[in-house]
């Protein structure tokens, strides 16, 4: 299958509500599998260049249930079972053993808008991760300028090879997550209020 191209671009207002509609899809399709959906990645930082994919986490309680995949297909969204691990951090605090970085990974429906969605075991360090550095971007000014500039002259050199891009790439998240594991103690940071949740009809 052929990859599309590297493309990172300056960044996009309109991603902040297409965030959150996708958010709400995804809570509806899971309804109270998931105990919280987000909108997190670089479109979910004001500012922030990013390639234009939104990225959506929602936690659940165990991955093995039956249930989320029937849901999220029934919804239209199409199951990934390649994609079930993230890449450890070692800098992480363990949470869950694997589980902190096993996955259930989904697309938008076909000829939809791109959209990746990561479903994580709820506690998991691959899902706080996900928040705190999303946060902490929102939050650090100099750290989004960097990160941003960093990606942008990244994709121009790996424009078309997508593997060399994450593992450049990969040695720059770990130093930005060190700087926002110092930046959540300062703050005393938890995770806010989610982008969307199950909410019953009644």
């Amino acid at each position: 299958m052929k990859k599309d191209p590297i493309d990172v671009i300056a960044y996009e207002p309109r991603w902040v509500e297409e965030g959150l509609s996708h958010a709400e899809a995804v809570a509806a399709a899971l309804g109270p599998l998931a105990l919280r959906v987000d909108h997190v990645g670089s479109t979910a930082v004001p500012g922030l260049a990013a390639k234009d994919v939104i990225d959506i986490q929602a936690l659940v309680m165990r991955l093995e249930d039956e249930g989320i995949i029937a849901a999220m297909i029934g919804a239209g969204y199409r199951f990934r079972d390649s994609n079930t691990y993230d890449p450890p951090h070692p800098e992480s605090p363990p949470a869950l053993g694997e589980d902190d970085w096993r996955k259930l990974y989904f697309r938008e429906a076909k000829g939809a808008r791109r959209v990746h969605i990561h479903i994580r075991r709820n506690g998991a360090a691959a899902a706080r991760n996900a928040l705190l550095l999303r946060d902490f971007l929102r939050d650090d000014v100099p750290s989004r300028r960097d990160y941003g500039e960093f990606k942008m002259a990244l994709a121009v050199k790996t424009r078309k090879d997508r593997d060399a891009y994450q593992a450049i790439k990969r040695p720059f998240i770990s130093i930005a997550l060190r700087s926002a594991e110092s930046w959540a103690e300062l703050t005393r940071w938890v995770p806010g209020a989610p982008d969307a949740y199950w909410r019953s009809a009644e």
